[in-house]
Formats: structure tokens, sequence, C-alpha cells
């Protein structure tokens, strides 16, 4: 099954990505296993590309099968859909964000920024300056990263943003930003937001052409025949992931 879905890479879009692990291989060599299991993640910027995807993939486990003269099963762990943009609730976002503004460090926050930013292995880091400054209006465009916030956006129009919660040129995911989330930076960028956000939802109760303009548009880019159904299926939320 590995090889042929390593070959199916050549047939799939650039920018899809797949990714697995073998979890259970068998306990010995030179014995086949009674039982194997490997644990698959895909990545497309699209739900319907995704699908279309799962679908092959399930096919070469199917065909694995068959070769091998063997049984298969498989269980769906999770799926999320990729983020909808909404440009009614972004550009009005982005007006509030500007009234807001960026982020400015005291010299005890920038000599901190100076001195985290040695240990980040890159000789092109960007300005630290670069916290304050407002980044012109665009919507994003395909990102590795993963949300549940995407199901959200096919079923209510949503919109979101970026603020510099720690020290420009950080990578995420890293101790450095764990590092400026927890004290006075991480919290600038974290009040930025919130004020933003704040300024927005006033912003929808008091104009109320905003919520028919976004919902309209919603649906324009979902389609009219679209009815959202998870792609973990009916599977129960996994409330003991802290265990």
């Amino acid at each position: 099954m590995n090889f042929m879905v390593n070959l199916m890479r050549e047939h799939v879009s650039q920018e899809t990505r797949i990714h697995y692990v073998i979890k259970k291989g068998g306990l010995t060599s030179n014995i086949v296993p009674d039982y194997a299991e490997v644990e698959y993640t895909i990545r497309h910027p699209n739900v319907n590309g995704l699908n279309d995807i799962w679908t092959r993939l399930l096919k070469t486990a199917d065909a694995a099968a068959m070769g091998t003269g063997t049984t298969v099963s498989h269980e769906v762990l999770t799926g999320l859909y990729n983020v909808l943009p909404n440009e009614t609730l972004a550009k009005l976002m982005q007006s509030n964000l500007e009234k807001v503004g960026g982020i400015q460090y005291t010299a005890e926050e920038l000599s901190f920024a100076e001195k985290i930013r040695t240990s980040v292995a890159s000789t092109s880091l960007p300005p630290v300056a670069q916290a304050a400054a407002i980044e012109p209006y665009a919507l994003n465009g395909l990102t590795s990263a993963s949300t549940d916030v995407g199901d959200v956006s096919w079923v209510v129009p949503t919109a979101g943003l970026s603020t510099a919660t720690w020290v420009p040129g950080i990578p995420a995911h890293s101790w450095q930003a764990v590092a400026c989330d927890g004290m006075s930076i991480g919290y600038k960028g974290m009040m930025v937001a919130a004020k933003t956000i704040a300024l927005t939802a006033v912003d929808i109760f008091l104009q109320p052409g905003v919520i028919p303009a976004a919902a309209a548009e919603l649906a324009k880019a979902r389609g009219g025949d679209f009815i959202y159904q998870s792609l973990a299926g009916d599977r129960k939320p996994p409330l003991d992931y802290r265990k």
C-alpha cells in the first residue's frame, strides 16, 4: 500500500501533502505479521480535492489486500475543511485592525526581542519593528496549517487575523514562541487581536447590512446545494485527549 501511495504522489496536485507512519509492522524478522497498521495524514487546499485523494488512498489499501490475500479495514480519526474566506467580514476586520494599530515594545521588551532572535538559526530575519506595522489587506493563500475553524467557515461567515504575539522572525511551534507568548510581548499581541475582534463585533451590530452581505457571499462561495457533513463522520469528540 505504501509503495503504491508513493507512486501516486506524481499524480496529485503540487499542493497535496501525504504523510504516513507504520504504527505496527510485526514483532520479529522473517515472519509475516498477522496484523499490520499504518496511519495516514492527507492535506489539500480544498475539501473536494481532499475527498478525492482519500478515495484513491482507500483503493490502494483494497488493492494491497487483494494482492496479498488479506483483509483491510480503516478508521477515520479526524478531518478538517479548508478555511473559506469571507471578504465582507475580512475587510471590516482590517479597518478595525488599522484603528487599533501595531505593537510598541518597551526598552526592556526590545532588549528581550533582540536577544531571543540570536537563538534562531536564520540569516534573514525581518526587522523587529515589523511588530508595529499593519500589513496591507490581503486574503491569505494556501497554508499548510490545519484548523477546525475551516469547518466553522463553511457553516457561518468567518474571518480571522494574525497578530504579533511573538517577536518577528521567531518560528511557530518553537520554545522561542512559547517564551514570547508567556510574557508582555505575547499579551500585547493578544490585546491587539481582542480589541480588533471586539470593534468588528460592534460594527456588525451597528451596521445592519453586514450580516446579509456576509451570508450572501458565503452562500455563493460554497454553492447552493451545499450540505455540511463532518469529515470525521459520526465519530464522538475525543474528550479524553489530555490523558
